[in-house]
């Protein structure tokens, strides 16, 4: 609704740009242990170590 958006616009307007993490979670896949995004410091790549036996599910 109109007043909600409002209300949101409010709210979220109190943070700097730089406070505000966003994140996407259409990658994740319940049946892996391995999502196909992950975090890492910026300018540094991404380190995942998983097990995972095919067909255990």
């Amino acid at each position: 609704s109109a007043q909600k958006h409002l209300e949101y616009l409010s709210w979220i307007g109190k943070y700097e740009a730089e406070e505000l993490v966003f994140v996407d979670e259409s990658s994740v896949n319940c049946r892996t242990t391995y999502h196909g995004c992950a975090w890492s410091i910026r300018g540094t790549k991404v380190q995942c170590k998983a097990f995972f036996v095919h067909g255990q599910w």
